[in-house]
């Protein structure tokens, strides 16, 4: 029986056998994408009265995939979406206006190749991750916001302190070819990057399901060169599982002045983000099956709170039409408390971060088409960051700190310095080739239970990085890359144990087709091989596991049938292997050799039908769809994790008024949105299906 707190009550007896019936249906839709892409090479779109829009050749050359309207800035730097040799996805700004998420991490789900793991652990949400790595062992994918970077010491991702109505677009790169970035940069990166400047003011009101509400304003003004851009959000919802209630509030401050010249532009940004969840514990199966909107009973002080605080500054300036230059400085702390037990034997615990990060990027770039090609983009880059953490471990009754409590300490002092170089060349019509160098270096002093350490002496670590794209003919890409990228354990970095840095060697080869303005088809083989890869174990602590081989193949597409709909999907097949984990202490191999890597979905799809008439009413239908996978190293345990779920959302407008209605969970799926091996308490429910209704007003 579900509580009073739902819009609409679950489905009868029949309605989930026929879910059941459903289910199996989709299950095999899952080889009906590619047959879907190849069928629309060969069959004409039917047209509506009024004209398509037409890409320029620039536009039909570029190697992305986009889910709503996308603009790029001419000064993104090195590497934007337009210039990349490898597998790169955009989400525009109509779609994040849109969303109707807890946390911003899920907007990305609808990009090709990503998965997300719904921990739903109150402050520790959940994750997301692509080419084969898992996020609850380490995060392998570096975040970057308005250029600042924002991962945590540990690797992991804090996308927490942004909501999606700020957001102007996402960009995920996918690979090892983009030589901006060093740490963290192990898989790819998400560049994010929020609205700043215009006059406008826009206001979204959203209600449903689990007693959710969110508001959020944006108001800018621009004049004279002077750009202010304001935002407040707040949300709180109960939750559809019992104690996983969310409250959260974001402010943030943009002001930046352009010269008339429009050769200097100086900037700041402030941040401010609250956040106080809690968390229903993780579920048995019998448990899950029963109930999957309880809480786990030991789990009933679990929760935590967080607080961000983030400022930059931001400089341009223009030395010549050919030659730029790019600078930004930033500060910012992160505090957080979690209180967390995960079986009935164990103790309750508290895990507290205090983090501050500080640090300086710098980007010099030439252009020009003198030097006997059509054009030539030549860059410098360094980035300087010095963390300063503590970490710590307590053991608590309901939150409350016990005498004996403390039995993790860490306080840890780190720098990073690096740097490259890059030059991105079209040679001609036809030929784009792009290279790099890049090198990082290490340093910092760490204190575990009171006793002193260094960071291991690395050196430099090199990383280079080719690649290049094939136009034969307009329309047609061919592209490939190749490029090493590293990681290193975040504590394992003070650790005596005599271990280089993980090399992580990427390559990938694929095509994009978009033959005409109707239709783009990208399509991608990849491989990834590490040596001595670094994951979380279950005490939170690096552990070597040897040499590891990812590879798999990508599918992604968008048609335009007519001027008012879109489809949109992609499927992604994945691969991990535990290629060689080495000896343990007694000189055995270690079990799990040769086994699958735990908790990488088999597949990852997303089919979407996206409709916008003239009249103002459109509408989105999407499903998303994952493989099962193993949850334990030695693939003993039961696959799982596999599930489908539609997704819908409606909306229309009036003027400049938009009345939106969301369904999340269509077909009221129950199934779990992340599964692992924890002692029998294994099982994170997603949510059931809910209703949302919502408006926005733009002044």
């Amino acid at each position: 029986m579900v509580s009073d707190k739902h819009f609409f009550k679950k489905s009868t007896t029949k309605g989930e056998s026929q879910m059941k019936k459903l289910k199996s249906k989709m299950k095999l839709s899952t080889l009906f994408l590619p047959i879907f892409v190849i069928a629309m090479l060969f069959v004409s779109p039917v047209f509506g009265d009024e004209p398509m829009s037409v890409e320029t050749e620039e536009e039909q050359s570029r190697v992305y995939m986009k889910i709503g309207t996308v603009t790029v800035s001419e000064k993104a730097g090195y590497l934007t979406t337009a210039d990349s040799p490898g597998s790169v996805d955009v989400i525009g700004t109509e779609q994040l206006e849109n969303e109707n998420v807890d946390f911003s991490m899920q907007a990305l789900k609808k990009l090709p190749g990503v998965y997300y793991q719904d921990w739903n652990q109150g402050v520790i949400h959940g994750s997301v991750a692509i080419r084969g790595f898992d996020p609850n062992k380490g995060d392998s994918v570096g975040l970057y916001v308005d250029g600042i970077p924002n991962n945590l010491s540990s690797g992991y991702m804090d996308l927490r302190p942004f909501f999606p109505f700020e957001l102007e677009r996402i960009e995920l790169v996918k690979g090892t070819f983009d030589p901006r970035y060093g740490l963290n940069n192990i898989a790819g990166n998400v560049n994010v990057f929020t609205k700043q400047g215009g006059n406008y003011s826009k206001v979204k009101l959203l209600h449903g399901s689990f007693q959710t509400s969110e508001g959020d304003a944006i108001i800018a003004r621009e004049k004279d060169g002077f750009s202010q851009t304001y935002f407040v959000g707040y949300r709180r919802t109960d939750g559809y599982r019992d104690h996983s209630d969310v409250k959260k509030g974001a402010v943030s401050g943009k002001w930046f002045y352009t010269t008339d010249d429009d050769r200097l532009s100086v900037g700041a940004i402030a941040r401010f983000f609250d956040m106080d969840a809690n968390s229903a514990g993780y579920l048995t199966k019998d448990q899950f099956n029963d109930n999957p909107e309880q809480m786990q009973e030991f789990s009933r002080t679990d929760g935590g709170v967080q607080e961000n605080r983030q400022i930059s500054l931001h400089a341009d300036y223009d030395f010549t039409d050919r030659l730029h230059y790019s600078f930004k400085v930033y500060t910012q702390d992160l505090e957080r408390s979690r209180w967390v037990q995960f079986k009935p034997t164990s103790d309750q615990q508290e895990r507290f971060t205090d983090e501050r990060q500080s640090g300086a990027i710098s980007i010099l770039t030439y252009e020009t088409a003198d030097w006997g090609v059509e054009n030539l983009k030549l860059t410098w880059g360094v980035d300087y960051q010095y963390q300063d953490s503590i970490y710590q471990r307590w053991k608590t009754n309901d939150r409350v700190r016990r005498a004996d409590g403390i039995f993790r300490d860490y306080d840890y002092q780190q720098w990073f310095l690096g740097t490259y170089i890059a030059a991105d060349t079209k040679v001609n019509k036809w030929l784009r080739l792009t290279g790099a160098l890049r090198v990082d270096r290490f340093d910092g002093d760490f204190e575990k239970n009171n006793t002193k350490s260094d960071m291991a002496d690395y050196g430099n670590i090199w990383q280079p990085k080719v690649g290049m794209v094939v136009t034969p003919v307009q329309g047609y890409n061919f592209f490939a890359n190749w490029g090493r990228s590293f990681q290193i354990g975040w504590t394992q970095r003070f650790n005596d144990d005599d271990l280089d840095y993980s090399k992580n060697d990427g390559w990938e080869a694929g095509i994009k087709l978009s033959p005409v303005n109707w239709l783009a088809v990208r399509l991608s083989y990849w491989e990834q091989n590490a040596s001595d890869e670094v994951k979380t174990n279950a005490q939170g602590d690096p552990e070597n596991i040897g040499e590891t081989d990812r590879d798999g193949w990508d599918i992604g597409l968008s048609v335009r049938p007519h001027e008012w709909i879109t489809l949109w999907g992609a499927y992604s097949k994945t691969n991990a292997v535990y290629t060689d984990p080495g000896y343990d202490k007694s000189g055995n191999i270690i079990t799990y050799k040769g086994k699958d890597i735990q908790n990488i979905p088999e597949y990852t799809s997303k089919l979407g039908v996206d409709f916008d008439h003239s009249s103002g009413f459109s509408s989105s239908l999407w499903w998303e769809s994952q493989g099962d996978y193993p949850i334990d190293k030695e693939n003993e345990l039961p696959r799982d994790g596999d599930y489908d779920v539609v997704n819908l959302d409606m909306a229309y407008k009036i003027k400049k008024t938009t009345f939106g209605f969301h369904v999340r969970n269509l077909f009221d799926e129950e199934y779990s949105g992340f599964v692992w091996d924890n002692g029998g308490y294994d099982y994170s429910p997603g949510d059931e299906r809910s209703y949302y209704a919502s408006v926005a007003f733009e002044f």
